[in-house]
């Protein structure tokens, strides 16, 4: 983080309610949240649905991931199945509501909200190839190919499966996916961010969804090697209220390091937005813009530098001896494994493309071979990214002073 951010008189008075031995980690893990502007998920999430658009068959279907109600502990049906004959038969013409009706007074709207407002902005600019929240006889009539499901985060996966679970449950939506190598219905799930883990659980969805994210989110256990790992989860579940155990480290044990500015998810440790000591928490329920927030101080160039080289602890007080670019940080995060780019995006925090852009160059240098493993000249570009640069000295005189012996005759005179 910048200085201006740990200046903030609200992330100085959170540093100042943890012991002095803690404030180490606990500034350090300030120091490795990734923060995500309103611009920067905008765009992400425009170019993971263009690349649908553009590199998948027309039309889809374009659906928001959004909470379904459960009966017996299963989700209800996406879509109302009428009996024809002797079989049932799913022939809504309208999907599910982009953003859930008010059920009473009070009730909030979740990240649903933005990422509805997205995709309403994208079916605009694609009215003739994308379908927004079609019901199955839409789908039938016009014979989509893919159902897409949109959502801002993929934490522990819960969410997203009770989703294509609605769907799944509905019987002409498995027929359809049945035939899905001739003239079926794929599943995509798209997302600006999502643990490694709950990707993994979406992706053994019976339905067997392709994912796609911009980027893979860093959590305490990818970030940090395991022994510091355990310590800083004991750090997190230490401070937390004992009611609040079971979510020291998020929903699900999750522990990511990540925030919207729309809000942070409840998978993030509880430090950060509960409260402890009777004070209030850097981010008050979850709620990252406020006034007083320090969330717009995390916010650009400057600040992402400072994350990324933090969380390959290249911070120096000094200008290192090899230049630091985004191709020497990811160089740094591959001296321990898994090495494949979504590990590395999701130790980083950092866009899979830029990973892969940069594990191309490194590779162009003899950096790192096929196997993303270092090579002796990437072992040198580390051992100068930890040395300072040499000071520029001018070279120094055996005489205590310098006189002029000769003095030669101006030019042009």
């Amino acid at each position: 983080m910048t200085q201006n951010f740990l200046d903030n008189n609200r992330v100085i008075a959170w540093l100042a309610r943890f012991d002095e031995a803690d404030r180490a980690n606990a500034r350090l893990l300030l120091s490795l949240l990734k923060l995500v502007s309103a611009d920067e998920f905008r765009q992400a999430m425009m170019e993971l649905l263009e690349r649908q658009a553009t590199e998948s068959e027309l039309p889809l279907a374009l659906f928001n991931e959004t909470e379904r109600g459960k009966r017996k502990g299963k989700p209800h049906r996406l879509f109302k199945e009428t009996k024809v004959g002797k079989t049932l038969r799913a022939e809504d013409k309208v999907g599910p509501a982009l953003v859930p009706r008010q059920r009473y007074i009070g009730e909030q709207i979740g990240s649903e909200g933005v990422t509805a407002s997205i995709l309403t902005q994208f079916q605009k600019l694609h009215k003739r190839d994308v379908l927004l929240s079609p019901g199955a006889q839409i789908i039938r009539e016009r014979k989509v190919r893919r159902f897409v499901l949109a959502t801002d985060f993929i934490g522990s996966g819960d969410r997203i499966n009770d989703f294509l679970e609605a769907a799944w449950r509905v019987r002409s939506v498995r027929s359809w996916w049945s035939r899905r190598e001739a003239a079926g219905l794929s599943f995509d799930v798209i997302a600006f961010s999502g643990t490694t883990d709950g990707i993994e659980r979406v992706r053994n969805h019976p339905c067997q969804p392709t994912v796609h994210v911009a980027v893979v989110c860093p959590t305490i256990r990818s970030v940090f090697p395991p022994s510091k790992a355990a310590e800083i989860e004991a750090f997190c579940q230490k401070y937390v209220p004992k009611r609040l155990a079971e979510v020291a480290l998020g929903y699900g044990q999750t522990g990511s390091l990540i925030a919207f500015s729309h809000s942070m998810p409840n998978n993030a440790p509880a430090i950060f937005w509960t409260k402890f000591k009777r004070s209030e928490p850097l981010f008050p329920s979850r709620v990252t813009v406020d006034v007083g927030s320090p969330f717009p101080l995390a916010i650009g160039s400057v600040a992402e530098k400072a994350r990324l080289e933090a969380a390959v602890g290249l911070q120096s007080t000094s200008e290192p001896a090899q230049p630091i670019t985004i191709e020497t940080i990811v160089l740094a995060a591959l001296q321990r494994g898994p090495r494949l780019p979504e590990a590395i995006s999701g130790r980083l925090g950092l866009n899979l493309l830029d990973v892969n852009e940069a594990l191309l160059k490194l590779r162009d240098l003899s950096w790192i071979d096929g196997h993303n493993q270092l090579t002796d000249r990437g072992r040198i570009v580390l051992h100068r990214l930890a040395l300072p640069s040499a000071a520029k000295l001018l070279p120094k005189s055996r005489n205590g002073h310098y006189f002029p012996k000769s003095l030669r005759v101006p030019r042009d005179v």
